[in-house]
């Protein structure tokens, strides 16, 4: 537990000094820094939860679990922060631009460093109920679906005009399409190869979503053949 902890907690500072040594001042009011506040304390929360495996003192255990929830309610918050208020697609201003090329920019730090967290303490802590795990995991892959969704905003719209009042684009709007239809039929064989009821719902619920953007929102952009062809496509 220590050197997961201290790992995740180096790996951050330097990334977070890293940027801020790039930018050239200090970024305390941004979404990199907010984010990586929130992998360094969700990382130290995962430690705590590893050493509480039930053959210490009933006290010790207690205070562990404490320490647990307190040092989750912080990094929560920031990583809340993180996706509210120094949300890049929210906020304007040159302070919160994304900076750093494609995928490997302040993007990852913010909302990437976080979702590793949480996916690694859901693959590691296997003493903690089933439940809890579905929770650390879902929160994970919900930051990994955003964060990949601002890479692609990021990839068409560039940094200095992330936020939604600029618009999107439409190679934009159809490349979110494209995208969840390959994550859905991932799912999909997925859950065929490891026989997995539950990856085939959420496989289904994906492709489901990518099907009704493309009638409720992409189809409205086409006219005459173009729309007729690419609904063939799509069945």
């Amino acid at each position: 537990s220590a050197a997961w902890s201290t790992a995740g907690l180096t790996v951050s500072i330097l990334l977070l000094r890293w940027i801020e040594s790039t930018v050239g001042a200090g970024g305390t009011e941004t979404h990199w820094s907010f984010g990586l506040h929130g992998a360094i304390w969700l990382g130290l929360a995962l430690a705590q939860v590893q050493r509480s495996d039930g053959r210490a003192a009933a006290l010790l255990d207690k205070l562990r679990w404490l320490l647990a929830a307190v040092f989750g309610v912080i990094g929560g918050a920031a990583t809340f922060g993180a996706l509210t208020v120094v949300n890049p697609l929210l906020v304007t201003g040159p302070s919160n631009a994304v900076l750093g090329p494609i995928v490997i920019n302040t993007l990852a730090a913010a909302y990437l460093m976080p979702a590793l967290v949480l996916l690694g303490g859901a693959w590691r802590l296997h003493q903690l109920d089933p439940r809890l795990r579905t929770a650390l995991a879902g929160g994970g892959a919900a930051l990994v679906l955003f964060w990949t969704f601002t890479v692609i905003r990021h990839f068409w719209q560039g940094g200095d005009e992330m936020p939604m009042s600029f618009g999107i684009s439409q190679p934009e709007q159809y490349t979110y399409t494209i995208v969840l239809l390959m994550a859905g039929s991932g799912l999909f064989y997925q859950s065929l190869a490891r026989r997995s009821a539950p990856l085939r719902k959420a496989g289904l619920v994906v492709i489901g979503l990518a099907v009704a953007k493309v009638f409720l929102i992409d189809i409205t952009d086409l006219d005459g053949l173009t729309r007729v062809f690419s609904l063939l496509v799509l069945g």
